[in-house]
C-alpha cells in the first residue's frame, strides 16, 4: 500500500514498512549531502596545508574556485560535488582525500556516515583518517569540524519555518562552556520544539545563554517569528515554570495559552518537601492532577496546601507559586491531555542529547563550540524522529 499525500502535502503512511522506507531514503539524501560537503571541507584543508608547506619553493598558490565531479557511493551517485582546484595547479599534486574516497570507499563512508549520525566527532575523524591513511592534524580536525558544523547551522536556525505548528514546548538544558561565566561556567541552550497537528514534531531552533531569562528567551521566540512562525495555528506553549519564559510569551505571544508542565511542578515541591513527607506528597500532588476539570482539581490543591502548610511551608509556597498554569491542558479535549500537560516529548530530546555530549563532560572550549556541537545533535534528531507519534488533533 502505497503512503498518500494529507492537505499539508506531508506524507502519510499506513504501514511500518513504508515509514522506515521513507526515513531511509531521507538518510540516504541527507547522507549524499554530507558526503559532499565533507569531501569538499576536508580537500580545502588539505590543499590550504599544501600551500603552506610548498610556498618558499614554488611560490604563492593560488585558490581558483571548483569544478564538478560525480563519485559513486553505497547512498548512490552523488552529484555535482565541488573539487577546489588550485590556478596554476602544481605538477603532481592529487588531494589524498579525494584518493582515500576512490580507493578506500566503504571507510570514508563509514566516517562520513559516523560523523553525520554522532554529531562529528572530531576523535572518529582523526582516527579513521589515519587508518585509512590520510594525515589530519588537530588543526585541520578542527577545522573541519566547526566548518561542517556551520553548514549544518544552516540549517537548523536559518531555515524558514512554515505557519503549521499548533503546540510548541519550549526548555532549556543546561552544559558547561570554558570561560563563561565565573566560577560555574555553566551554559544553557533553550529549545523550542513545535508539534504539527499530526503529531510531526522538529527543534525549530535554539540559543545558547547564561540563563533561562526573559531577555534570552525573548530574543529566541522574536527569531522564530522573524523566520516565519507566525502563530496564525498556534493552540498552545507547553513550557517549565521559569518566570522569564513566561513572561517573553506573553509579551510577544499573548493570545497563545500556556501550560506549565505539570512533571517540573511535582518535582520542584517535592524537592522542598522533607524526606518522611515525599512518599504522602506525592500522592497528593497526583490527586490533583487526576481531578476531571479545573474547578475540581483547584478545590483539590486548596486542601493539599491546607493539609501540608504548617508542616512544609517551602514545598505548598511552591504549589501554589503559578499554579493555575498547570491547569490549562484541562481546557483541551482528554484525549490529548497525556501529551500537552508536561515537556516530555522535548525531554526525551533532551536526554539524546545529554548522552552526546557526555563526551565532552559536558564542558566545551567555548559556547561556539558549544553551539556547533548542539547544530550537529539537533540536526540528526530532527532528521530521525520527523514521525507521528500519535495524533494531536483536538476535534474529538
Amino acid at each position: 500500500m502505497q503512503s498518500r499525500k494529507n492537505n499539508s502535502n506531508l506524507p502519510v503512511f499506513e504501514t511500518d514498512k513504508e515509514l522506515m522506507k521513507y526515513l531511509s531514503s531521507a538518510l540516504h539524501e541527507s547522507l549524499q549531502h554530507f558526503i559532499r560537503l565533507t569531501i569538499k571541507t576536508m580537500i580545502k584543508e588539505e590543499m590550504t596545508q599544501y600551500k603552506l608547506e610548498v610556498t618558499d619553493l614554488i611560490g604563492t598558490l593560488n585558490f581558483n574556485g571548483h569544478y564538478n565531479r560525480h563519485l559513486q557511493s553505497s547512498y548512490g551517485e552523488v552529484r555535482d560535488v565541488p573539487i577546489p582546484r588550485f590556478r596554476d595547479n602544481p605538477q603532481g599534486f592529487t588531494p589524498q582525500s579525494l584518493e582515500v574516497f576512490t580507493g578506500e570507499k566503504h571507510q570514508l563512508e563509514q566516517l562520513i556516515a559516523n560523523m553525520h549520525v554522532l554529531g562529528i566527532s572530531q576523535r572518529k575523524i582523526s582516527k579513521l583518517a589515519k587508518y585509512m591513511g590520510v594525515t589530519i592534524s588537530k588543526t585541520r580536525v578542527g577545522t573541519i569540524h566547526k566548518e561542517l558544523a556551520q553548514a549544518e547551522e544552516s540549517q537548523i536556525n536559518s531555515q524558514p519555518i512554515t505557519d503549521e505548528y499548533e503546540y510548541i514546548m519550549l526548555d532549556g538544558i543546561w552544559g558547561k562552556a570554558k570561560g563563561y561565566g565565573w566560577d560555574s561556567n555553566k551554559a544553557v541552550i533553550l529549545c523550542v520544539l513545535g508539534i504539527k497537528a499530526d503529531g510531526i514534531r522538529k527543534i525549530l531552533g535554539f540559543r545558547i545563554g547564561r540563563g533561562e531569562s526573559y531577555e534570552e528567551w525573548h530574543q529566541l521566540i522574536l527569531e522564530l517569528k522573524e523566520r516565519g512562525l507566525k502563530t496564525n495555528n498556534l493552540k498552545l506553549a507547553i513550557v517549565d515554570d521559569a518566570s522569564g519564559l513566561t513572561g517573553a510569551l506573553d509579551q510577544l505571544l499573548p493570545k497563545v495559552p500556556i501550560q506549565h508542565c505539570m512533571v517540573h511542578k511535582m518535582r520542584n515541591v517535592l524537592t522542598k518537601t522533607s524526606h518522611k513527607h515525599k512518599s504522602q506528597m506525592g500522592e497528593d500532588l497526583k490527586a490533583i492532577y487526576q481531578k476531571a476539570n479545573k474547578k475540581i482539581a483547584t478545590v483539590k490543591a486548596k486542601e493539599v496546601v491546607k493539609k501540608w502548610y504548617l508542616k512544609e511551608p517551602k514545598a505548598m509556597d511552591s504549589l501554589k507559586h503559578n499554579f493555575s498554569y498547570t491547569l490549562t491542558y484541562m481546557d483541551f479535549p482528554k484525549s490529548i491531555h497525556k501529551k500537552i500537560r508536561t515537556t516530555n516529548i522535548l525531554e526525551r530530546e533532551f536526554r539524546e542529547i545529554r548522552r552526546r555530549i557526555k563526551v565532552f563532560d559536558s564542558s566545551f572550549n567555548d559556547t561556539k563550540s558549544m553551539g556547533r556541537y548542539a547544530n550537529s545533535i539537533i540536526n540528526y534528531l530532527n532528521q530521525n524522529y520527523p514521525a507521528a507519534r500519535g495524533s494531536l488533533h483536538t476535534n474529538g
